[in-house]
């Protein structure tokens, strides 16, 4: 892991941003929550190398690494609940039916850049921030991932059956964090589409 040192930090990486630096001292041990669900380590995050950013100073600093073993699964198109840990405590608990390289690809999407012209979504661009300030400060970042068992649906379209592979990670993502609440009294802090009906 790089660490973003005060000599090469306003050189070459963006100054990490104060109001993305949320205290997770008392939120829940990821890895013993993560484990009690079924979920497995499927990546971390580090500092891109500097340089690649020096390339493309625009682009988002971070970069994804995922676990030896679980390569195949982490580029999976797939759904999957995940557990964003920052210093092994629970700071976010998520959902997408693309699987983890394109989600991913998404947060990377969350640059200070696309943010200022109003172009990426929030949540990624916080979790992004997030991220990189606690990289900054020599924080581990990790991604716990469940594969959400595949679920199908028939239906009628007309008078045709049709099978369907059903959407369930949704349901997944709002009972882990309907569990999460009745433990702490509150969602993971950076939950704030918590997926919650």
């Amino acid at each position: 892991m790089l660490s973003i040192t005060p000599q090469n930090k306003m050189i070459v990486f963006p100054t990490p941003l104060t109001e993305h630096n949320t205290n997770l001292s008392d939120e829940l041990n990821a890895k013993q929550f993560a484990e009690q669900h079924g979920f497995y380590l499927a990546c971390t995050a580090e500092i891109k190398p500097k340089a690649r950013f020096i390339k493309n100073p625009d682009v988002n600093p971070i970069q994804y690494v995922p676990t030896k073993g679980r390569e195949v699964q982490y580029k999976e198109y797939a759904e999957r609940i995940y557990i964003l840990a920052i210093d092994n405590k629970v700071a976010k608990i998520g959902g997408t039916y693309t699987g983890m390289m394109k989600r991913h690809q998404s947060y990377n999407c969350g640059t200070r850049k696309a943010r200022a012209a109003g172009t990426c979504s929030t949540t990624n661009y916080h979790i992004t921030e997030e991220q990189y300030s606690a990289l900054c400060a020599g924080k581990k970042v990790e991604w716990y991932v469940f594969d959400v068992p595949l679920a199908e649906a028939t239906i009628n379209v007309w008078g045709d059956e049709m099978t369907y592979n059903a959407k369930t990670f949704y349901k997944y993502e709002s009972s882990l964090c309907a569990k999460y609440q009745e433990l702490t009294g509150h969602f993971p802090l950076l939950s704030a589409n918590a997926g919650v009906e």
